[in-house]
């Protein structure tokens, strides 16, 4: 298999993945709060890692490079959800989703800029088709465009935290082992979540059904989306991994209706293939010019 073949797949299963977060997560937050589930997915996530690190003890490498790398990666993270939280305090949520994800572009920026990436063809028209895409996917007739600058703002900090993290994770890809680095930051970011006021006392009352739910949103999200994104850019450019990403609220919407019963909207299945053809514009432009070299 090629190398930006398995790029590709493993891109593709980390959106799916990150997609499967959601659907306990969604259940959760019924009964608790974002922060505390937070803490406990990190937990659950930290000793799946652990148990992985432990496996693979012939390649653990724990280096001055994975040291830094996991506590920048915790504390982007930390900083982008803070971000979040603070832009949905002001404006429609939906918005706030929207504005975090031009952390596509952002992504492509950095990579040309500072790692010298190709800027290959079709690719900035198709993350823009398939922003298009996901914008439409999360538009809803109460949707509102109110709300002081401020709040935008907050969204932006946050989109670059997360596309400055995706950078910053290419750069050291190949002096890191991603188990070790994934494992390390997720002691780091349960150390930075437990700081939060009253996480503490609401992870001692957690119920078993939401300890269920958590190790379903660790294995998922912290451990096989991490993980699979991490792999992804180690055999293609971090612009093309990041470009999937956006395929996370199509399988999410997939998923919803399959596990939660709620069926996608036309809107929702119309923006979805919009979302699918931003990406497969670039990707078959990829497939066909490293056809035509071989040739």
């Amino acid at each position: 298999m090629r190398p930006q073949t398995k790029g590709f797949l493993f891109a593709i299963l980390g959106s799916l993945s990150a997609a499967l977060f959601f659907v306990p997560f969604k259940k959760a937050l019924e009964t608790t709060d974002p922060q505390t589930y937070l803490l406990a997915v990190y937990i659950i996530g930290f000793i799946f890692s652990f148990i992985g690190s432990t496996a693979k003890k012939n390649v653990i490498k724990i280096n001055r490079v994975t040291l830094w790398g996991a506590l920048v990666f915790a504390l982007l993270s930390v900083i982008g959800n803070y971000a979040i939280g603070r832009s949905m305090e002001g404006i429609d949520p939906a918005v706030t989703v929207l504005v975090t994800r031009t952390q596509v572009m952002i992504v492509l920026f950095l990579g040309w800029f500072f790692l010298k990436e190709e800027m290959v063809k079709y690719l900035v028209p198709g993350a823009l088709i398939a922003f298009l895409g996901f914008a439409l996917m999360n538009y809803n007739e109460g949707l509102k465009l109110g709300g002081d600058f401020i709040y935008y703002l907050w969204g932006v900090i946050a989109a670059f935290c997360f596309g400055i993290s995706q950078v910053v994770l290419k750069s050291i890809i190949h002096k890191v082992e991603p188990v070790t680095l994934n494992f390390l930051r997720l002691i780091i970011g349960c150390l930075f979540i437990s700081f939060i006021p009253g996480v503490i006392p609401g992870i001692l009352n957690l119920g078993v059904d939401i300890w269920v739910y958590a190790t379903a949103s660790a294995f998922f999200g912290p451990l096989i989306s991490r993980l699979s994104y991490m792999y992804s850019v180690r055999y293609i450019p971090v612009s093309q991994s990041t470009l999937f990403i956006m395929l996370s609220p199509v399988f999410t919407a997939m998923l919803s209706w399959v596990f939660l019963g709620l069926f996608p909207s036309t809107q929702q299945i119309l923006g979805g293939l919009i979302v699918m053809l931003g990406i497969f514009m670039p990707v078959m432009y990829l497939f066909k010019k490293n056809a035509s070299n071989q040739c």
